[in-house]
């Protein structure tokens, strides 16, 4: 190799490697561009009412240990409270719902785990189904560097994660959006009956290793040989059901465009004052007028009121 190749590798290198392990991804819970969503937001609508477990073993390599033991299944049920049931490498948890889930605008549901801190998680695939027989899996993205395992003593960063529940700390749930299921056969997003959590299994090991949608090795706390090891489900709460959405397409009382970038217009609300919060209830904005300039947003799901009145409306 010439001195003109060995500089122009150095170079590539030099500018490769900020992409390789750029964050990507939404920032830890109250910082700005944040999807997390608070366990007393107004968002939610309901929660699981029951939970059935699968528990995993302390430690998957040696089995000697046997399964986590620490909490019960109903810890899993209503509102998040931090009183949680722990999964196990690998263990699952199939969660029900008094009506089924709907796709609607923006995140559908969020999961909650009991992370004592912003950078220290444990985490599990989401997958659901409209049957209960037949599952789909969100799509996840771990951009977690993989040189040094992730131990009990060690954190990472949020923001290298997406569609991992668990990614936010305790009485902050993880948002999850039906509209990236659409289209799959035999799934109905709009009639979502159970979702099931499984247990990422955060060895770096290759033949023990979980992996995300791209192929990539899931860089996890491992191991946990705890009766509380793995992923400590504290509760799932639903942001639209099936019933409530066939309500909204029929009310007359609209935001448009939606999604938007820079002004929204009002279509069905009288001449008073309406507000915008944001997805936690923070007030945003008040005003009177029929139409509205958000080009100062945040990027984000937002709501628009006026008595009774409710709409969502997405700032891109």
């Amino acid at each position: 190799m010439n001195k003109c190749q060995v500089i122009l590798s150095i170079v590539v290198i030099v500018f490769l490697k900020p992409v390789i392990f750029a964050q990507s991804f939404a920032p830890e819970p109250e910082e700005i561009g944040s999807d997390a969503i608070h366990k007393d937001s107004s968002i939610f609508v309901g929660w699981a009412n029951d939970i059935v477990i699968t528990r995993g073993p302390m430690n998957i390599e040696d089995p000697s240990l046997g399964l986590t033991n620490y909490g019960v299944a109903e810890n899993g049920n209503f509102i998040a409270d931090n009183s949680v049931v722990s999964l196990g490498d690998g263990g699952q948890a199939i969660a029900t719902f008094s009506e089924a889930i709907g796709n609607g605008p923006g995140p559908d549901f969020a999961i909650f785990e009991n992370g004592f801190a912003n950078h220290y998680m444990e985490l599990a695939f989401v997958e659901v189904s409209s049957n209960g027989i037949n599952y789909s899996r969100f799509e996840s993205i771990s951009e977690t560097p993989t040189d040094v395992q992730i131990d009990n003593f060690s954190y990472s960063d949020c923001r290298y994660l997406y569609n991992l529940a668990g990614k936010y700390r305790v009485y902050f749930g993880t948002p999850f959006d039906l509209e990236e299921l659409s289209g799959i056969a035999g799934l109905n997003i709009n009639n979502i009956t159970h979702i099931r959590i499984i247990d990422v299994v955060g060895s770096i090991s290759s033949d023990i290793a979980s992996y995300d949608s791209q192929g990539n090795v899931i860089n996890d706390p491992y191991p946990t040989p705890f009766e509380s090891g793995g992923f400590d489900l504290d509760a799932i709460g639903v942001i639209h059901n099936a019933e409530l959405h066939l309500n909204e397409l029929n009310q007359t009382f609209e935001v448009f465009p939606n999604p938007t970038k820079h002004q929204i217009y009002l279509k069905g609300f009288s001449n008073a004052q309406k507000y915008i919060t944001d997805i936690n209830g923070k007030l945003i904005a008040e005003f009177w007028e029929e139409s509205y300039s958000v080009s100062n947003l945040s990027p984000g799901l937002y709501f628009l009121k006026q008595g009774t009145k409710t709409v969502k409306f997405m700032k891109q």
